[in-house]
């Protein structure tokens, strides 16, 4: 079982009164996260987990008010005078899961609730409304590199070295570039299981819940969007074009996309401009959170090395690694690109949003990069090279 960054931040929550909600894609571990706290807990406190797939538990918590959550809690061995937890696993689903957490926070003070949901903030805008004041919102993504390898870091953004693990750190993360870093996925020994593992979670990704939640008039397109997106990391994206491949208009490709980011498949990076002439300021690059689903997309999962799409991957891998830190450091910065007219380009730049400080990273499979003069006029307080030997240390 792996060590997940947010765990400490997790446990530093579990006595305070708010709900939990742990939020990601379906199959990155949430669910084992869930049992692992709840097993931690139950050992000195009453408790109680249930997955609200589970149809007996939706019978359970049907028609929730607060004479049945009174009932429950009793049954349950919940005594007011004491803190309890209870633990529910895949909520987005559950029919009014706002008024149940809700009741459960205003009228049973004594019982913590941790919840597990497979949505985004997007999918949880109800629960944003109606527990204003009452929850915490946590990410949970793919793995990290240091959570797979096991190396904690103090300090990600001071991006530090591991010299005597340097080689297998890169392969690793070469590894990544290729097959993802789901859990389920790093488990399996053979590229081929690998490979039907990733195809796997990618159609029930979209099929399971893009097409049964948002109910697509066109659902193939979805499915023909997200392979032109899958060639097209690390480009800007051209949505006008896209829906001149796609036979549908410009705002709904725009529409899709936004979808594909509610169920964490995609994100968008937006160009830095401070409203230059020569600068790019209206089009955004789209990248995919993990790489493994996004070679699934296109059924290519060829070795790193040997890939002639390596230098898209590579940035695809460190712009996520890095945004997903972020995340999980609650968002110390604001990230972008930058490119000019001219050709000018800086392939990711992070805006502190507690000082002025500014740090532009390049990133480059051949060893080689440069930064423009014309960047000057934002003062990076760093410039950062990423290559293929130094790559681990972006990806903790």
């Amino acid at each position: 079982m792996y060590q997940r960054i947010i765990e400490q931040r997790l446990a530093g929550l579990l006595e305070r009164p708010e709900i939990l909600v742990l939020y990601g894609p379906r199959r990155v571990g949430k669910t084992t996260l869930l049992q692992k706290l709840y097993g931690q807990v139950s050992v000195a406190a009453p408790a109680a987990s249930y997955s609200l797939d589970d149809p007996t538990a939706q019978q359970i918590f049907a028609e929730p008010s607060t004479a049945r959550l009174q009932r429950i809690f009793t049954e349950l061995g919940f005594d007011p005078d004491r803190r309890a937890y209870l633990f529910l696993d895949e909520v987005q689903g559950f029919p009014r899961i706002d008024l149940l957490l809700k009741l459960a926070f205003d009228h049973f003070p004594h019982v913590k609730v941790v919840a597990t949901s497979s949505s985004s903030l997007l999918l949880l805008q109800g629960l944003t409304d109606s527990l204003a004041g009452r929850k915490f919102f946590i990410e949970l993504l793919p793995l990290t590199l240091g959570e797979y390898a096991g190396v904690e870091v103090d300090d990600f953004f001071a991006f530090p070295e591991r010299i005597t693990q340097a080689a297998s750190l890169n392969e690793t993360a070469r590894s990544f570039a290729v097959y993802g870093s789901y859990p389920e996925v790093l488990s399996l020994p053979s590229p081929a299981d690998r490979a039907a593992k990733l195809r796997d979670i990618l159609e029930s990704t979209l099929y399971k819940d893009i097409f049964l939640l948002e109910n697509l008039k066109a659902p193939q397109v979805l499915v023909k969007l997200v392979t032109l997106l899958a060639y097209q990391i690390g480009s800007l994206v051209n949505l006008n074009e896209l829906a001149t491949q796609l036979g549908i208009t410009r705002n709904t490709v725009d529409q899709y996309i936004s979808i594909l980011e509610k169920y964490f498949l995609v994100f968008r990076l937006p160009p830095l401009s401070r409203n230059l002439r020569n600068e790019i300021n209206t089009k955004h690059k789209v990248y995919f959170w993990d790489l493994g689903l996004r070679n699934a997309a296109i059924n290519r999962f060829f070795p790193f090395e040997g890939r002639d799409d390596r230098g898209a991957l590579f940035e695809n891998l460190i712009v996520a690694a890095i945004l997903k830190r972020n995340l999980y450091a609650q968002r110390p910065h604001n990230a972008y690109f930058w490119r000019t007219y001219q050709g000018y380009e800086i392939d990711l730049v992070l805006e502190n949003t507690r000082q002025p400080e500014i740090t532009a990273l390049q990133i480059t499979t051949t060893g080689r990069a440069s930064f423009s003069q014309s960047f000057d006029s934002y003062q990076p307080a760093q410039r950062l090279v990423v290559d293929l030997q130094n790559a681990y240390r972006f990806c903790w």
